[in-house]
């Protein structure tokens, strides 16, 4: 059993069709079905089973070809890990961001990396932060955009810019016609909060520090995202705490939504980049940070 033969039965698999499969694999209908069934007698079990509807994987099939897409993974894993110390431009650079950045960053990242490095195959996630971590433990992600995190041994955190938190209330809401607010005046009882995966739970939690916080929301109320938190403001729910990247975007999504600002530094976050000591790809994101630092988002101070 080789590479080959697990590509043969993975686009089997994904075509159902013999002809369909080794046309992607580029090689000859007879040469793939050849090599099928021989691995298929190697194994001592029935892969694909063809029907009047076309080629079904069978019950064993379909396990082994999990496997098998698992193992070409891990074989593509070792193929670009050599690329990227040989040639750290080559293999695709792997990038993970937290889910209250990655709607409103994006855009701005993508095209900031086209700029510094046109020729560089970028690949983005949006997971988590304690998801992003394990991510870059096993090096599904070369680097992480975060909200400044307890930074273990090992890596890295390289701080870009500071970004505001703006309350978010409904245009009915009491506050919707202040410009500004003191932290002080945040009515911490009318606090919505993000489920637990979200670091910027944590960061409103600790910032607001009273045991009072929320306590005037149901507490069947949950919100993933910040437009579902805006719907819930809409029908009367309190405020919640939003990144000043995120503004334009939920005003165009919900025109019912008011920002306030807040007057203490304090309310805002460090974003920046996490990467393992040791990256080949270190030159690369020290460029990156630099130049964001000199090009920032709308209403972003820069860091570091």
């Amino acid at each position: 059993m080789n590479l080959r033969d697990l590509e043969y039965v993975a686009a089997i698999d994904r075509y159902r069709n013999f002809g369909k499969a080794a046309d992607a694999c580029h090689v000859s209908q007879p040469s793939l079905s050849a090599q099928v069934k021989k691995l298929e007698e190697r194994l001592g079990v029935e892969l694909f089973a063809r029907t009047n509807a076309g080629v079904v994987t069978t019950d064993a099939g379909t396990r082994i070809v999990a496997t098998a897409r698992e193992v070409l993974r891990s074989a593509k894993r070792i193929a670009d890990t050599a690329a990227e110390y040989h040639d750290p431009m080559a293999a695709p650079l792997r990038i993970g961001m937290i889910p209250t950045l990655a709607p409103f960053a994006l855009p701005y990242m993508a095209s900031t990396i086209r700029k510094v490095a046109p020729d560089l195959n970028v690949i983005y996630r949006e997971q988590p932060t304690d998801v992003l971590w394990s991510e870059l433990d096993d090096r599904t992600i070369d680097i992480a955009v975060m909200s400044y995190p307890e930074t273990p041994a090992g890596y890295r955190f390289t701080p870009v810019f500071k970004e505001p938190l703006l309350l978010m209330v409904a245009k009915d809401h009491r506050l919707a016609n202040t410009s500004a607010i003191s932290a002080c005046d945040i009515p911490i009882e009318e606090m919505l909060l993000l489920t637990k995966e979200h670091c910027l739970r944590a960061e409103t939690v600790a910032l607001c520090n009273g045991k009072n916080i929320g306590i005037d929301v149901p507490d069947q109320l949950l919100a993933t995202n910040f437009l579902t938190i805006s719907h819930f403001l809409s029908r009367g729910v309190g405020c919640t705490l939003v990144p000043m990247l995120a503004q334009p975007i939920l005003e165009c999504a919900n025109p019912a939504m008011r920002f306030v600002t807040i007057d203490d530094a304090a309310y805002g976050r460090e974003i920046g980049f996490v990467s393992r000591k040791g990256c080949p790809r270190e030159h690369i994101l020290m460029t990156l940070c630099e130049y964001i630092r000199t090009n920032l988002p709308p209403n972003v101070t820069v860091l570091g």
